[in-house]
């Protein structure tokens, strides 16, 4: 059963927190670069709208690495954070957008809740998630644009967490919700049950040239579901391909641009995530150029199913859980 696996282990470490405060602290010392105020935007599932690239928070330390970073974005033009719960920096994002002082509709926030194997995760789990969109909407300050289902464990109460999302969005806590990390037989589940009434209006999973989800794209797109692709860079683990570089050298680019601009080519919503400010500013510029379709069709034939986050899963993937 999904309740005996092993959790992923996902808190930063005091090294992580250290590194990321000086990486941080020499960027911001940096000129001002390209800004994406006027970046596109795309539809979510619902007709709800938000910007064709996101800032992804995970691994992000909570604090002033969190404050300074998400700061330092909004200032190079992005409009779109993507935090949860389980990141510890909602409050971090909160303030930091505030402080801002653009306007908070011109602001999207996703944020999300993760379900435990245990205890109210699988004795009330409609109560356990409606009070995890509650804490967060009282960490960030504000409702969230979009509230998401971090993973589908506890087969039998994830009708339950979807119906406590639905009320949620409701009670105006959340104006989208959607799902993180489902299968296309979790999806399946959630939009035929009798009890439930929203289809999700994304799902957000890892995506990139070396690991693709065709299957849940297929179903997705079907149903107007938006794909938002968290680790779009994989992990800075392939920048180096050959395919990679030969593409950033035909258009003047970074590899990591070329990840960013692969997705948004296939029309998900990537969220490259950095907390150097130069990169931060890169990652977003990739509305100058296009890849041909010989450069797509050659990065989409990469796919070597390089899940990332493989370890921290506990060596499985939540696409499959039953």
């Amino acid at each position: 059963m999904a309740e005996s696996r092993a959790l992923p282990i996902m808190v930063p470490t005091p090294v992580t927190a250290l590194l990321s405060a000086l990486l941080l602290g020499a960027a911001l010392a940096e000129p001002e670069h390209c800004s994406a105020a006027d970046m596109p935007r795309v539809s979510l599932g619902d007709g709800n709208m938000l910007p064709a690239v996101g800032l992804g928070l995970y691994y992000t330390p909570p604090g002033a690495v969190a404050q300074d970073i998400v700061r330092e974005a909004l200032r190079l033009g992005y409009r779109h954070l993507d935090t949860a719960g389980f990141y510890e920096n909602e409050a971090d994002v909160g303030r930091a957008v505030r402080e801002s002082g653009i306007p908070r509709e011109q602001i999207h926030i996703t944020s999300k809740v993760w379900p435990e194997a245990e205890g109210r995760w699988v004795e009330d789990g409609f109560a356990a998630v409606l009070d995890a969109v509650n804490a967060s909407v009282a960490a960030l300050g504000t409702r969230a644009d979009l509230y998401l289902i971090h993973w589908p464990v506890n087969p039998e109460q994830r009708i339950e967490y979807w119906l406590a999302l639905e009320e949620a969005q409701r009670l105006g806590l959340a104006r989208s919700i959607g799902v993180s990390n489902f299968g296309v037989a979790h999806l399946q589940q959630l939009i035929d049950s009798p009890r439930t009434s929203v289809v999700p209006a994304a799902n957000e999973v890892e995506l990139h040239p070396f690991l693709r989800k065709d299957e849940i794209e297929a179903f997705c797109a079907a149903r107007g579901i938006r794909l938002i692709a968290y680790s779009p860079l994989a992990r800075a683990l392939r920048l180096d391909h050959p395919s990679l570089e030969a593409a950033a050298a035909r258009h003047g680019v970074s590899t990591a641009q070329v990840l960013v601009r692969w997705s948004v080519q296939h029309g998900y919503v990537p969220l490259p995530k950095s907390v150097r400010s130069e990169r931060v500013a890169q990652n977003v510029d990739v509305f100058g150029f296009e890849l041909s379709a010989q450069e797509m069709a050659a990065l989409d034939a990469l796919d070597e199913r390089l899940f990332t986050e493989w370890e921290e899963w506990g060596q499985l993937d939540p696409t499959a859980l039953p």
